[in-house]
């Protein structure tokens, strides 16, 4: 059976947050190793993630997603992680790449009130953007009372909802690449 190579593709350390529990505390940008060629020719599940992948604007994140997913046609899997505060920004562009393949998913790990709030309010009045075949809401234990206080029922949505704790180091397992772009968005 072969190994699924994953990346964790850094892609723009632009966000307009500065959240509690964000990762990009965890590590130093200029220290990720940038992606090579032949690693994304190997890849089978590429997530996009930054700082906040959203923030990019949409005229060029959505080519840049189309160009990755057309050049390298091994990537099965294409998701991209959000604390869920630019989503209601990206609705426009999120339901045609999803539709149209480009995008398997979205996972979400809200770190704050308005991550929270902006997730919400996507689900509610966007549920497209949830459409993929594998979407995830991160709840960290610190976050547990805003995840018990919505009420929506996520039966009714293509959402897993996984517990999470948050961790002071970050570390890939063996068969996934953390690695950035050179220019970052």
């Amino acid at each position: 059976m072969k190994q699924e190579t994953i990346i964790h593709l850094f892609i723009t350390n632009a966000c307009r947050h500065n959240c509690p529990l964000c990762c990009n505390k965890l590590y130093n940008i200029d220290e990720i190793p940038v992606v090579t060629v032949e690693l994304l020719k190997k890849a089978t599940t590429v997530c996009l993630t930054g700082g906040e992948p959203f923030s990019i604007n949409p005229m060029i994140l959505g080519p840049f997603i189309r160009n990755l997913r057309n050049q390298y046609k091994n990537i099965e899997n294409l998701y991209i992680y959000t604390s869920g505060y630019d989503l209601m920004i990206a609705k426009l562009m999120l339901p045609s790449l999803i539709k149209e393949g480009y995008i398997d998913g979205i996972n979400v790990a809200p770190k704050d009130n308005e991550n929270w709030n902006s997730f919400y309010s996507a689900l509610l009045t966007h549920p497209d953007i949830f459409r993929g075949k594998s979407n995830r809401l991160y709840v960290f234990d610190e976050q547990r009372s805003k995840f018990d206080n919505l009420s929506i029922s996520f039966k009714d949505v293509n959402i897993e909802v996984l517990g999470r704790k948050w961790q002071q180091t970050f570390n890939t397992p063996d068969n996934e690449h953390f690695v950035r772009l050179p220019i970052l968005f």
